[in-house]
């Protein structure tokens, strides 16, 4: 379970938004600027914690270090992605 391996209570909370918004996906435009601040930063968060693990705890491929890299880069991608609909749903009004 990602939420044991991890240890990351933002990363959880990051998981739990996404999955909200897949279940619910017309969000008022004041809600979805609300989250577009909220995911940006934990965006933020997992691109130095992936760069960290990139570089200052650098392990070798298979390692947790490495995997967490992995999973860091990953969620950074995928928060960014889910701020640039947030965004466009922000700016033309498209949720409920």
């Amino acid at each position: 379970d990602i939420h044991d391996f991890m240890k990351d209570e933002d990363l959880d909370e990051a998981l739990a938004l996404i999955v909200k918004i897949m279940m619910k996906p017309d969000i008022p435009q004041v809600q979805a600027i609300a989250l577009i601040n909220k995911l940006q930063a934990m965006s933020a968060k997992f691109g130095i914690l992936a760069t960290y693990y990139t570089t200052v705890a650098k392990g070798p491929s298979g390692s947790i270090n490495n995997t967490k890299k992995n999973v860091y880069y990953t969620m950074k991608e995928s928060t960014d992605k889910m701020v640039d609909a947030l965004k466009y749903v922000a700016r033309y009004s498209l949720g409920a």
